[in-house]
């Protein structure tokens, strides 16, 4: 019996760059190279956009996937091919404004962008139906800070009267957001705040901004606003070479975190790092990571993994 391969985010993935719309964000998987769909965002051609997907679905089911696509392990065996063509996993990544300058990051240091608004895009997928919530499905914002994009409130406000309820949202914490409260309070919101330190010499040393005391007021904030069984806030750790991958640090962090409130974690390596070492980590890493580990099982924390991690971990 011949076997057959399936991606979800062939399948129904969508991910709005600073420049180019994509079918995912998962570069950090090997292999992973984000398929285009279009380098303009301008008079879109959905239909277009879905035939190029067929294209890639059939290819990857015989087993000879698209060459930014071969060896990444999203690509999965199936059972049969999925053939209802609407976006259930949508990554945005289109905007760059940010109030922190992390050492790990370059998006707000990108000259020359200018950040245009997707509420009309959002507004032409759910006006032709392409645009559907799912059990498994979100809409994620990952760009630069979401606090601070433009027409954000206005987006998932939409997104809400159009009854999708999984979102994922990254944030470094610093602007308290109204909006993301109302995600909080009202749908299946997954909150990511990158605190990645547990005391504010190290927090600025990362951040490059002196605003520590305000980033931990405020996951307490979200935290308390946060529907039990619902939504969730998720304290983040990257762990950086040489700047905060040490036990101590990682130990303040996850104790600062429990003490506001926080019952979950989330842990991950630099992005850059991990792929000039070869997608692996460092003994004293793993130590870090199994440390957590073993706090998490002991807490009942809920203990989950970013992109690095789960690349490594090949979790999907």
């Amino acid at each position: 019996m011949t076997k057959l391969y399936r991606c979800d985010y062939i399948d129904s993935g969508i991910n709005f760059g600073q420049k180019s719309i994509y079918v995912c964000c998962k570069s950090a998987h090997e292999g992973g190279g984000m398929p285009v769909l279009s380098n303009s965002y301008k008079n879109l051609d959905w239909e277009k956009i879905f035939e190029q997907k067929k294209q890639w679905q059939a290819q990857i089911a015989s087993g000879n996937p698209p060459e930014r696509c071969t060896g990444c392990s999203h690509i999965v065996e199936t059972a049969e091919i999925k053939e209802d063509y609407t976006f259930r996993f949508v990554d945005i990544n289109s905007f760059i404004n940010c109030n922190s300058q992390c050492c790990y990051c370059d998006c707000w240091s990108t000259d020359g962008f200018q950040e245009k608004s997707l509420l009309p895009i959002f507004e032409e997928l759910f006006d032709k139906q392409l645009l559907k919530d799912s059990l498994y499905g979100y809409i994620q914002f990952a760009g630069g800070e979401p606090a601070l994009m433009i027409d954000f409130d206005k987006i998932t406000d939409l997104c809400i009267k159009n009854g999708m309820q999984n979102f994922i949202i990254n944030s470094n914490g610093i602007k308290f957001s109204e909006g993301i409260k109302n995600l909080l309070e009202n749908t299946k919101t997954n909150l990511f705040i990158s605190i990645d330190s547990g005391t504010k010499e190290v927090f600025e040393k990362i951040k490059n901004v002196p605003c520590f005391e305000k980033v931990i007021t405020n996951i307490e904030r979200y935290a308390k606003s946060a529907v039990e069984g619902q939504s969730c806030v998720w304290s983040k750790y990257i762990i950086i070479p040489q700047v905060n991958d040490t036990m101590e640090e990682i130990n303040k962090w996850y104790d600062l975190s429990i003490e506001k409130g926080i019952k979950a974690v989330v842990l991950d390596v630099e992005r850059e790092w991990f792929k000039k070492n070869g997608r692996i980590i460092t003994k004293n890493m793993k130590k870090m990571i199994e440390n957590i580990q073993n706090r998490c099982k002991k807490d009942k924390i809920k203990l989950d993994y970013y992109e690095q991690l789960k690349c490594l971990y090949k979790i999907h």
